[in-house]
């Protein structure tokens, strides 16, 4: 068993805030620019769009007394992240927070939980912090661990050929899910890119990946095709079989499955016809796999699955109705 970088045997909030200072290390080390994508990704959507964790170099610098040949500017910055595990902060007390940032400087302020502020509390949190340092420009980021390993995911769909970087993601994945860090289980969406396999996987509701992949729990499922997710449901079952499409065999390697469900995956392979090693299979139920268009709108599409809190997109009372959470995915988009 390889070891994993992250230490799992403690849940105390100082043991989860070496590790995620430890990831955002690893992640510069691997490579600065990774690094900067997290720190802009975590402030989407506000003022503070770029962040500078390196010089910049220039040249021919315009002055109003003339023109600098070189010129090489370290921009200050300073994050400050209050970590708790399954609460929030004192709103007071995070905002004395703000007695260590200082003017002319980048100023983050994080507060990293399982449970995010209220919007309204978020408002009040920003007030406050205008009110109490009016010299001082702070960004308040109202974070969740899994905001963390979304955006990790994303930074590793652009850079596929780093292994390193895939390994810091399986490995902090890992240690949040094993340190209970993320509880949305029932909340949760996991969405996979099909591309020409989509009419496949569509008609035979079947989908099927290596055996590590997704190791987060999730409750919906869905299809991606064509920069939107396709179609919404639960699992079924999960299969882990071999298919040798020479002799039409098909090994399985897991247990409770019913009859019905391992000749609806022999069939499905039947047709696709391709030897299959070392897979799973996720079996959607026949009836209740509803079609939506939860559409994606920045530019792109994604090389990898994602997985989505759909409190993050809806309000609803109940989330058992799939068909209804379909439905309502129609009428929102994500980026």
């Amino acid at each position: 068993m390889r070891i994993s970088q992250f230490q799992k045997y403690s849940q105390r909030e100082n043991t989860v805030t070496n590790n995620v200072l430890l990831m955002l290390s690893r992640l510069n080390d691997l490579n600065v620019n990774y690094y900067k994508s997290m720190i802009e990704r975590l402030n989407e959507g506000s003022i503070q769009q770029y962040y500078y964790p390196r010089p910049i170099f220039t040249q021919q610098v315009g002055i109003n007394k003339g023109i600098i040949d070189g010129h090489i500017e370290v921009k200050s910055s300073k994050i400050v992240i209050e970590t708790k595990l399954n609460s929030k902060e004192f709103i007071d007390k995070l905002i004395k927070y703000g007695k260590v940032f200082n003017e002319n400087s980048q100023n983050q302020l994080w507060h990293l939980s399982s449970v995010k502020f209220e919007e309204n509390e978020v408002i009040e949190i920003n007030r406050k912090l205008k009110e109490s340092y009016p010299n001082l420009k702070i960004q308040f980021n109202n974070l969740l661990f899994n905001d963390l390993i979304e955006n990790l995911e994303g930074i590793y769909e652009e850079n596929t050929h780093d292994m390193e970087l895939r390994l810091l993601l399986d490995d902090f994945s890992n240690y949040c899910i094993g340190s209970d860090l993320i509880s949305n289980e029932e909340y949760k969406l996991l969405f996979v890119p099909t591309g020409f396999s989509y009419k496949w996987n569509k008609k035979h509701k079947i989908y099927y990946c290596p055996t590590s992949w997704h190791s987060q729990k999730f409750k919906f499922f869905g299809l991606y095709n064509w920069k939107s997710v396709r179609t919404l449901s639960e699992i079924e079952t999960t299969i882990i079989a071999d298919y040798d499409a020479n002799t039409n065999e098909l090994t399985i390697h897991s247990n409770g499955h019913t009859d019905e469900q391992i000749t609806r995956l022999k069939n499905g392979l039947t047709e696709l016809a391709e030897n299959q090693i070392g897979l799973k299979y996720y079996i959607l139920p026949e009836t209740s796999t509803y079609e939506t268009d939860f559409r994606k709108i920045t530019h792109g599409g994604i090389q990898g699955y994602r997985y989505k809190d759909l409190r993050d997109y809806l309000t609803l009372s109940d989330y058992n109705d799939v068909k209804l959470i379909a439905d309502e995915l129609r009428k929102v988009t994500w980026k």
